[in-house]
């Protein structure tokens, strides 16, 4: 199980995973009372991002085995993982995350998979992502998962709390209704 402060140790691991993958361990310190949850229930800022967004472990028990949820600054939350070392796996076989859930047709498996294939195609944004994906499986104990896109997919979807505004609305899924062919660069 990789452990929060094993991490928190590794200045180099902390550089890459706010770097490359924008989960800045740092951001975790930021006021996040604001967040409400529904069902009411405790939570921890683990890291938050470039965006304003935040990753929150939730529920009871130990911070690294806590259902992880992502939590936009548009309006859009919900549970990305089962724990922390889940988190940090897919992240490392999916950099591009967001936007596979961005241009995933509503949630749709399959589109999901053919924008998967879109992002793997044109590669990650920053040529050194692969390096830093090497030093960090290397570093923690991350699961091996063999199919990240479903299991991103499975957890959005079994999504069991959600962020609720200060008006009292929740906040939307992460799920976006975009589709790969909605890209202009994927075509």
């Amino acid at each position: 199980m990789t452990i929060l402060a094993d991490i928190k140790k590794s200045q180099s691991a902390m550089h890459d995973l706010a770097l490359h993958f924008d989960f800045d361990l740092g951001r975790a310190a930021r006021d996040y009372a604001w967040i409400k949850l529904a069902p009411q229930q405790a939570f921890s800022a683990v890291a938050g991002d470039s965006s304003g967004g935040v990753f929150l472990a939730y529920g009871d028990g130990e911070i690294e085995r806590r259902p992880v949820l992502y939590v936009s600054s548009e309006g859009q939350a919900g549970r990305i993982a089962s724990n922390l070392a889940e988190l940090l796996a897919v992240m490392m076989a999916i950099p591009g995350w967001h936007d596979l859930l961005k241009f995933s047709g509503g949630g749709n498996l399959e589109e999901m998979r053919r924008t998967a294939g879109l992002l793997e195609r044109d590669g990650p944004d920053n040529e050194e992502v692969p390096a830093a994906t090497q030093r960090i499986v290397a570093a923690f104990s991350l699961p091996a998962i063999a199919d990240p896109v479903r299991l991103l997919h499975d957890c959005v979807h079994a999504s069991d709390c959600n962020v609720v505004a200060d008006d009292g609305w929740p906040y939307e899924s992460l799920f976006g209704h975009f589709k790969s062919s909605d890209n202009p660069f994927w075509k």
